[in-house]
């Protein structure tokens, strides 16, 4: 069992397993059992769910449990499912400080006009694979012939980009979308790392399989985030997905992608830690700035831009 030293665990997020009077358990107030059960047993399951999430942080993480009488013990969830219980309550997170408002621009586009594109994008976008490339949607359906796709220097993208998975692959992928049409996002990314692990033994971190399968954990990660707003770790996630997609020469439409959506978190992330947001914004320029796709040329010099007119206009110090 993990052994837990309280004073490393970052004091956020904190979950909250509320148990009720009739039997059901809930987290952060979504049930995740039915009424009628044990209130042992119902802890148990609700723990369950919460070493996921720990899983999903890749850290142990802060509980809150509380009984139906109110009881409330202070506890830490390791990724095994190890549970520690304190004997003081969890420390208070410490206010974000604030950060200067951005300066109007002079004229012409809003340099940060991208954020109703990113919040159109996180409404309406599907994760890629699930719309048939490069995977079966379903077991023992293949996806439609694709039209001919060339990766962002113009150079037709290899068959294996568009071919399904090994058949030792395939039951995982299906748990993976089960997950996903389900809505449980926190068991779909474990799959999905779960996949991407095995694949990346197999066949190394640039084949297209990994990076097919990474660019599903990347999504899932981005809408899972979008409700816990922790932006730290899912941008520097979309913008590891963005250079293993360069390396691997991916198809162009679904580098953009990466990259537009990597822009919208780091967006997100500076207004909430200007601190990783500055520290990530080298490496996303970087990416932006040599994405050499003409079609995407004006968007991403557009993104380009406002990152240098942020580190420019003093927020990042």
């Amino acid at each position: 069992m993990t052994s837990i030293d309280p004073e490393t665990v970052p004091a956020t997020p904190v979950y909250t397993i509320t148990l009720n009077a009739n039997g059901a358990a809930a987290v952060n107030g979504q049930e995740v059992t039915g009424p009628g059960l044990d209130p042992d047993e119902a802890r148990l399951l609700a723990l369950g769910e919460v070493r996921v999430k720990a899983a999903l942080h890749g850290r142990p993480v802060r509980v809150l449990a509380k009984d139906a009488d109110g009881t409330a013990w202070p506890l830490i969830v390791a990724t095994d499912g190890t549970v520690t219980t304190l004997d003081r309550p969890h420390p208070v997170p410490p206010p974000p400080a604030p950060q200067p408002a951005p300066p109007p621009p002079s004229s012409g586009r809003h340099p940060y006009s991208d954020a109703d594109e990113f919040t159109v994008a996180m409404r309406r976008e599907t994760p890629p694979a699930f719309m048939g490339h490069g995977h079966q949607t379903t077991a023992g359906q293949t996806p439609a012939p694709r039209a001919a796709e060339t990766n962002a220097w113009g150079h037709p993208v290899p068959e294996e980009w568009n071919s399904p998975l090994p058949e030792e692959y395939r039951a995982p992928w299906e748990q993976l979308a089960t997950h996903q049409r389900a809505g449980a996002l926190a068991e779909a990314i474990v799959t999905a790392y779960q996949l991407e692990t095995d694949l990346t033994k197999q066949f190394g971190p640039l084949h297209p399989h990994t990076v097919n399968v990474l660019t599903v954990r990347a999504w899932l990660t981005l809408a899972s985030t979008a409700h816990t707003h922790e932006w730290a770790e899912t941008t520097e996630l979309l913008v590891e997905t963005a250079q293993r997609q360069r390396d691997a020469m991916a198809p162009q439409e679904e580098s953009a992608r990466v990259l537009r959506n990597a822009h919208g978190a780091w967006r997100l992330l500076r207004d909430q830690d200007a601190e990783s947001a500055r520290e990530i914004a080298e490496p996303l320029l970087n990416l932006l700035v040599a994405f050499p796709s003409p079609s995407h040329a004006e968007a991403n010099a557009r993104r380009a831009r406002d990152i240098i007119h942020w580190i420019e206009s003093g927020a990042a110090a």
